[in-house]
């Protein structure tokens, strides 16, 4: 007895010594009882923006928006010798600084509070900073020297064409979908020097940096910290015809550092999530983020790769959260694909079930050796897919164009282009541009683990959000066939109408439409087809909607059966056309003709057949012998007495 209370006293002692070493510490909450909001109230803590969003997706506000209760936090606040750093409302904790066990031994006597958790040590003594430290990065940069034009597209990408190409990107920028409209929260480790570099001019003239915070530090200001956010920008917002251009030259962004490059803790899963919260509250549309979180400082706080399961991680967490809300959060997928261990797993976030992980290619299409694996330690299909990031260019400190390897660069680049592509059909969920942008993708459907669903193509994904818009029907009324159909178009499209009857060996256009609007929208429009047969019969229709570039899209494809003779009056058909044997000839009209006649001449206006008589009211039908004829164009003429009341050419 004497032995086990000796080591239980040892037990003691070793805790208090390894709980004085920390100095950060996540207080979670048991509920948020007695809190003033309310859900009918959202806009005391959500933006305009943000209600927005959620309005536009049928999203409700949940208890999961509601703010801590503010009785707690002030209790916390008064309690001596703490600091309050950050709050989560979606995980109903706080993230404080103290080195005071009495502190939290009183914190701890609350009854409200559930759980105290370490999540970083002591601050340590930083030393001179390199603002050239980076990470998540597989190789050194190196400097590129080419320049350059495209000249057949909108933008002059200069050295970003490849990675803009590979996905078809510029399809959407020609389109004129750049970005404009969305914003973008960008969370990372710093961006150096953004507030002078020229790849960032544009974005700064026209004021698209909407604000920043610095969640390691607790200050205003992100310029002055690693570079790794600031590539990553550059990858999206860079603005330098000639020499590189960004997927998204024309969103607005907001700049978060929530990373900390001198040590590797869970605080800064919570800055993280911290950063997330406040990203949706203040309405953004996108995360973008390459940061991986699963080896940590303290063995103890690191992720297992069951426990990188979507559903463990604080980080994680907060990232399907944040998809909840109808944010679009893009990760890299990491650059751990080459281990040996489980390290070569997915990190978090990009293991949570709404999270599109995104692994590295190079602009061939070729994975590269380093980018990390799926699936998540539930068994989850992952990375969700991959985009440029070997050789990705990226805007060096001086602004000028440089090179460098890593998941990190793949993120922003196809994140950027998601950004155009969300754009152009704001009216989509998250969640359905996602699944637009996976079902255009190489290998959708065969996806493996190191690709995902494979490289995206905005060309296709566009063509499947348009047939997604599309709502349209088909009917026929006493031989009349009517069109009415509504989908997203403008000016630069048309629609064209095609059918095809029983003795058809194909289709033929019989109408074009020409889109009217002079941005993309939905628009509505409609056509109407007489029918005209002999006898009871199946048409076939197909309505087209042609892209730019000519590509078509069968939005309709439909057959209308025809239950009886379709003729009007003053009606003449000639059939078959092309004709192989007899050609037919139909007159219908009321009132009889005492005398007509039929003839048939070749191109040179030969006469090659002439028939004359006399048609009764109602029906008539004549047949020409046309098996004798040579191949090649021949003219059909009807006339009554001397008036011509038909000609057209016919084919054998």
């Amino acid at each position: 007895m004497k032995r086990l209370c000796f080591l239980t006293a040892c037990l003691i002692m070793v805790n208090l010594v390894a709980e004085a070493q920390y100095s950060r510490y996540i207080i979670i909450f048991k509920n948020k009882k007695e809190t003033p909001f309310t859900l009918a109230n959202p806009s005391l803590y959500l933006s305009e923006k943000s209600i927005s969003r959620r309005s536009r997706q049928n999203i409700p506000v949940d208890s999961t928006d509601l703010p801590i209760t503010p009785a707690y936090i002030e209790s916390i606040r008064s309690v001596k010798n703490v600091r309050i750093l950050n709050k989560s409302n979606w995980l109903n904790q706080l993230c404080i600084s103290t080195t005071d066990p009495n502190a939290l031994a009183t914190i701890n006597s609350f009854s409200f509070i559930k759980a105290t958790t370490p999540v970083a040590l002591r601050v340590m003594s930083s030393s001179t900073y390199d603002p050239q430290k980076d990470i998540e990065l597989e190789e050194p940069f190196s400097r590129l020297n080419r320049t350059g034009s495209v000249s057949a597209n909108s933008l002059n990408y200069g050295n970003t064409f490849n990675q803009v190409h590979l996905h078809n990107g510029e399809y959407l920028h020609n389109l004129g979908f750049t970005g404009e409209g969305i914003t973008i929260a960008i969370l990372d480790a710093g961006f150096f020097g953004y507030k002078t570099n020229p790849a960032f001019d544009s974005v700064r003239l026209q004021n698209r940096v909407l604000g920043e915070w610095d969640f390691v530090a607790g200050e205003q200001s992100v310029n002055e910290d690693n570079t790794h956010g600031m590539y990553c920008f550059s990858i999206m917002a860079a603005n330098r015809p000639g020499t590189m251009v960004g997927t998204s030259p024309k969103a607005k962004f907001y700049l978060f550092r929530t990373e900390d490059v001198s040590s590797e803790y869970p605080v800064e899963e919570q800055n993280w999530a911290a950063a997330a919260e406040l990203a949706d509250s203040l309405g953004v549309d996108m995360i973008s983020s390459s940061l991986a979180y699963s080896d940590f400082d303290v063995p103890s706080f690191s992720y297992s790769y069951t426990q990188r399961n979507g559903n463990t991680a604080i980080v994680t967490r907060a990232a399907d959260l944040a998809a909840q809300k109808g944010i679009i959060v893009m990760n890299s997928a990491g650059n751990s694909g080459a281990s040996t261990s489980d390290l070569k797993f997915i990190g978090c976030p990009a293991d949570g079930d709404s999270v599109v992980a995104v692994g590295a290619v190079d602009a061939t299409g070729a994975i590269a050796a380093f980018s990390s694996i799926g699936p998540n330690g539930a068994g989850k299909r992952k990375p969700n897919i991959v985009s440029v990031g070997v050789a990705t260019t990226l805007a060096g400190i001086d602004g000028n164009p440089e090179s460098g390897n890593g998941t990190s660069f793949a993120n922003p680049n196809i994140a950027g282009l998601i950004a155009c592509f969300w754009q152009a059909f704001p009216e989509i969920s998250n969640m359905n541009i996602i699944d637009a942008v996976q079902r255009s993708s190489h290998k959708y459907n065969n996806p493996d683990d190191r690709f995902g669903y494979g490289i995206p193509d905005f060309k296709k994904a566009f063509a499947i959000l348009i047939k997604k818009s599309f709502n349209g029907t088909i009917s026929n009324e006493k031989c009349i066939v009517n069109f009415n159909w509504a989908s997203k178009v403008d000016k630069t499209m048309r629609y064209e109408v095609e059918r095809k009857t029983g003795t058809d060996t194909g289709y033929t256009k019989i109408a074009a439409i020409n889109g009217t609007s002079s941005i993309f929208a939905m628009g509505s429009y409609s056509f109407r087809d007489t029918i005209r047969s002999l006898s009871p019969t199946v048409v076939r229709y197909r309505l087209k909607q042609i892209l730019p570039g000519d590509s078509a899209l069968v939005l309709l494809d439909s057959s209308i059966s025809i239950t009886s003779i379709c003729l009007t009056n003053n009606d003449i058909i000639v059939s078959p056309n092309p004709f192989n044997n007899n050609i037919n000839v139909v007159v219908n009209s009321s009132e009889p003709i005492q005398k007509i006649s039929i003839g048939l001449y070749n191109m040179l206006g030969q006469r090659l057949y002439y028939f004359e008589g006399s048609k009764p009211a109602g029906l008539y039908s004549h047949a020409i012998p046309g098996a004798g004829l040579p191949a090649g164009g021949y003219i059909i003429t009807i006339r009554d007495n001397r008036k011509m009341i038909y000609s057209k050419k016919i084919v054998k």
